[in-house]
């Protein structure tokens, strides 16, 4: 078959043909749902396809009938003809042939050509189109017509090329036009450069593409600036090192936009796996601050993110890349996406705040598939600070029956303590105030008879480990927080142990939000919460980008000078308020300590906290008829309790 895009049709009139000896071309045309005109293009079709095999004959009178010559080629013939009619049945599958046809007909054809080889009716056609131009607007492209000639593809080479890269490929390639000689030269300078799998195939699809076009003269005649800038780069140095490859093995001139086409997927590529790929990588300044911004806007301590560990340095690398691909137009797949929204919500909610800090930096709108990716390096994060909690120095274990169940005790205190965490083991009698008060935290089977400054955890011999690692991390948001407490009292909401009722406000519904948050801060600055500036700046910020954290929710935080504490207040709205487009109910106002040894985990937190209030759209609807503090406390409880 010259063009599998008309198989369908040429074994529908097949098998019409067969079940009856004559087929008038009224009948054929109604089974086919088609015009007359369609029904005898593939009639033509037909004949020209199977010469010396079949024939479509028209006898006066009486219709089309078959005339079989070769039996046993029809067969194979027919056997082809039904594995490529599974090649089109979607809407995908049908754009790409559609556009396959406008790059392949000289650049023009008609209605009646294009509906004939999709096998659709004129109706359908004209769905299929518009589903197609939807999908080329995107990529700067556009079906367009000329009166009384055809249909035509309008746009430049190099964005066709992106499209086919994106959306086509696997329809259009539907074999490996590589030679092995070649692609195996192509995969040891890939594998030379570390590069992981998706980038070295999207290369391998690029220079496939390219010499498609290339050897059937439509060369990249068009491009902008910025993509020309790629030559100074090492990338380009690599994709000159394959592109030498491809002219000695094809004995082809490979001009030099079409090795920047090819260069595109190594700029773009995902950061190397390997440490030594990854030090000849240049960070510019504009990324450093780029991230340095998104970290404070996030409310983090910088120098503190900087010395945590990997994660601030293999992010500046991945936005190095993942800039570049938003500047050239890649597009990556990220099939962990719906994964990493419902098991790392708030990771993904800390992608969005850097999007948008991309967007207004740069005016290029960064992906959801990009934003899952950005999305594993704050997930990677957070579960490392909250590891930071249970990194005691020292615990002593008190217990009253004997060392053999101390042990026990101990065994299981190592499946949730830091791996270099000290545990010392006493028997009741063993132990006084001054020995107890040593140690980061006491655990005891026993009841202590006298008062220690050491955080106390009663435990049973054989433990729930969930349970009493909360009680760990409570302490040591106690510690951190600065927060005194009895000890009797148990919480498992950060969010409350911050409030007091002095923080909590039921906020004017007839006022703005802007007007409720000013209303808010006047009063923490009466109460000596926050400095008297911290309005301004909190307006600066505001300025800045929006403080919508997520939906119902507001976060305005910035710098307190007052406090060497995170201050969190909260202000309810009894109905809904509109801000920045966004239908808000809750505000969560944060003032954080401009110099403090607090680390990330404090604030992570409390945004996983406001995440998973967010996200309970009935605890939500429940707070916002809250009238008194003790109500909203019982609420946050609640909600933490269920979601724990």
């Amino acid at each position: 078959m010259t063009d599998l895009n008309t198989s369908n049709r040429i074994r529908q009139i097949f098998e019409l043909t067969t079940k009856k000896m004559y087929c008038p071309l009224d009948y054929l045309a109604q089974q086919m749902g088609v015009s007359t005109r369609t029904v005898r293009l593939v009639i033509n079709q037909f004949n020209k396809e199977l010469q010396g095999i079949a024939e479509l004959i028209n006898e006066r009178g009486k219709g089309f009938c078959l005339k079989i010559n070769d039996q046993q080629k029809l067969n194979k013939v027919i056997e082809n003809l039904n594995v490529y009619s599974h090649k089109v049945d979607s809407p995908q599958k049908r754009i790409a042939t559609v556009i396959n046809m406008l790059l392949n007909d000289d650049g023009i054809i008609t209605m009646d050509e294009m509906a004939f080889q999709l096998n659709v009716g004129r109706t359908t056609l004209v769905n299929e189109l518009k589903k197609a131009s939807v999908a080329l607007e995107t990529y700067n492209l556009a079906i367009k017509g000329k009166q009384n000639k055809g249909m035509y593809l309008k746009g430049r080479e190099i964005d066709l090329r992106f499209f086919i890269l994106d959306n086509l490929f696997s329809y259009l390639f539907t074999e490996d036009p590589l030679d092995e000689d070649i692609k195996e030269e192509i995969i040891n300078i890939a594998n030379h450069y570390d590069f992981e799998i998706s980038t070295r195939d999207r290369l391998l699809h690029s220079i496939i593409i390219m010499l498609d076009r290339l050897l059937k003269g439509y060369s990249i005649k068009e491009m902008d600036d910025k993509y020309h800038r790629i030559v100074n780069s090492p990338d380009f140095h690599i994709a000159l090192e394959i592109g030498k490859v491809l002219e000695q093995k094809l004995s082809i001139n490979i001009p030099r936009d079409e090795i920047v086409f090819i260069a595109l997927p190594i700029v773009g590529r995902r950061t190397p796996i390997n440490s030594h790929s990854i030090e000849g990588i240049t960070v510019t300044k504009e990324i450093t601050n780029l991230l340095d911004n998104s970290i404070i806007y996030l409310g983090f301590n910088l120098n503190k993110v900087k010395e945590s560990g990997d994660f601030y340095k293999d992010l500046q690398y991945h936005l190095t890349f993942m800039i570049n691909r938003l500047m050239f137009n890649i597009q990556l797949k990220n099939p962990l996406l719906d994964d990493i929204k419902e098991k790392y919500p708030l990771a993904y909610q800390m992608s969005e705040i850097v999007g948008e800090r991309i967007f207004k930096e740069y005016g290029m709108k960064v992906s959801e598939e990009e934003l899952g990716y950005i999305a594993l390096y704050f997930g990677v994060f957070i579960e490392n600070n909250k590891e930071n909690l249970k990194k005691l120095e020292q615990v002593v274990i008190v217990c009253g029956t004997g060392r053999g169940t101390a042990k026990i005790v101990a065994m299981q205190l190592k499946k949730i303590l830091d791996p270099h965490t000290k545990i010392d083991i006493f028997s009741e009698n063993e132990v006084s105030k001054n020995t107890l008060d040593k140690y980061d935290i006491v655990f005891s089977t026993v009841n202590i008879p006298y008062a220690i400054q050491t955080p106390l955890v009663i435990i049973n011999e054989i433990f729930d480990e969930k349970k009493v690692l909360k009680q760990i991390e409570r302490i040591s948001y106690l510690d951190k927080f600065k927060i005194n407490e009895n000890s009797s009292t148990s919480f498992q909401s950060v969010i409350k142990l911050l409030l007091n009722k002095q923080k909590f406000f039921i906020l004017d519904k007839s006022l703005s939000y802007s007007e409720n948050l000013n209303r808010m801060v006047d009063q923490l600055v009466l109460n000596g919460y926050v400095d008297d500036g911290f309005k301004q700046r909190l307006q600066i910020r505001e300025e800045k980008g929006s403080m919508i954290f997520d939906k119902y929710i507001a976060l305005p935080h910035t710098i307190n000078y007052q406090s060497d504490k995170i201050e969190l207040a909260i202000g309810i709205f009894p109905e809904t308020v509109w801000q920045d487009n966004y239908a808000l109910k809750i505000v969560f106002l944060l003032a954080l300590p401009e110099n403090t040894e607090y680390d990330a985990s404090l604030l992570v937190k409390i945004y996983d906290e406001i995440i998973n209030i967010s996200s309970n759209t009935n605890l939500v609807n429940k707070m916002v008829y809250v009238e008194n503090y003790e109500d909203l406390c019982l609420y946050l409880e609640d909600g933490v309790k269920k979601d724990s």
